[in-house]
């Protein structure tokens, strides 16, 4: 993954791009929908992958034992664009955000921008750049605030297809100073679509608004880049964004032994073009979640080179 020099010299070259965003019209998406083989029903805590002979054999079915075995909550998905099917790990399982939020609050700001045939104000792009590369919690805060919070990402997730993901209104999470936007809910099957709609040419975001926001995603901290970049082959594209929150969340308190960590992304090269949402809750320390995450990510990257 490349790496930022400082966000100074970064912001210049992203504003520049954004403004491209409203002058460009997105192509929408070519094809069929998807195709969904899901591994699991709902809530299942014995998942079982059964794929259609015909049809290419679930790159989760590898995993099914492993993550088993796993403490917490796992859900998972994945969309491989070149057989154009979607594949879920315990479809409907719905878990808090945490920071992988910020790619909505993102979507939202860009989506508004070409709404008004303008380029990415400003002064959203410089809270833009260290909310999505170094996960900063009081530029998403400052940005959420600026597209009108929580009612303004719920209307982009409409249009984007996000259909069971609830932005939180709460200004702080309950017991703790933490922003109460990570406690949106959402599925890993709207993850995958929330990334898609930055991965892949569509109606919702231009290409230019597009390609805004997957520089910031291929462009994270270190310390930050955990997670769905795990066994990827250097030299690929990977653009991603991470989330963790030190608690158990349900019934929602403050546990500093638990944590809840997600991770979504786009990975392509070398043959692959995928995006994957991993998301994990309930882990006995954020360490865990993250090798939660990493161990999907590499089976995932090896499953869809073959």
């Amino acid at each position: 993954m490349r790496r930022s020099t400082s966000w100074a010299s970064r912001l210049a070259v992203l504003c520049i791009a954004g403004l491209l965003a409203a002058g460009c019209a997105g192509s929408p998406a070519g094809g069929p929908a998807p195709t969904v083989k899901a591994d699991s029903p709902a809530h299942s805590q014995t998942p079982s992958a059964s794929p259609a002979s015909d049809s290419p054999v679930s790159p989760f079915k590898s995993l099914l034992s492993l993550l088993g075995r796993r403490q917490g909550t796992i859900t998972a998905a994945v969309y491989d664009r070149r057989t154009n099917r979607l594949w879920v790990y315990r479809p409907g399982v719905r878990e808090y955000t945490a920071s992988i939020v910020k790619v909505e609050i993102l979507g939202t700001a860009l989506a508004q921008a070409q709404a008004r045939n303008e380029p990415l104000p400003t002064a959203e792009a410089a809270l833009a750049v260290p909310m999505i590369e170094a996960s900063d919690n009081t530029s998403a805060t400052d940005l959420l605030a600026d597209v009108g919070g929580a009612p303004a990402v719920l209307r982009f997730d409409d249009s984007a297809g996000l259909t069971s993901t609830s932005p939180s209104a709460l200004a702080v999470i309950p017991g703790t100073d933490w922003p109460g936007w990570g406690l949106t809910t959402t599925t890993a099957r709207d993850q995958v679509m929330l990334v898609r709609r930055f991965a892949f040419p569509n109606p919702v975001l231009t290409d230019a608004s597009r390609s805004y926001g997957l520089n910031l995603m291929e462009h994270v901290a270190d310390g930050q880049n955990w997670g769905v970049s795990a066994g990827v082959a250097p030299g690929a594209t990977v653009a991603l964004k991470n989330g963790w929150i030190p608690y158990f969340p349900q019934p929602l308190r403050y546990d500093s032994t638990g944590a809840l960590v997600n991770s979504i992304g786009w990975i392509h090269g070398h043959g692959r073009d995928y995006v994957i949402a991993v998301l994990t809750s309930n882990d006995p320390s954020e360490g865990y979640g993250i090798d939660t995450t990493e161990l999907i990510s590499r089976q995932i990257y090896d499953e869809l080179g073959s």
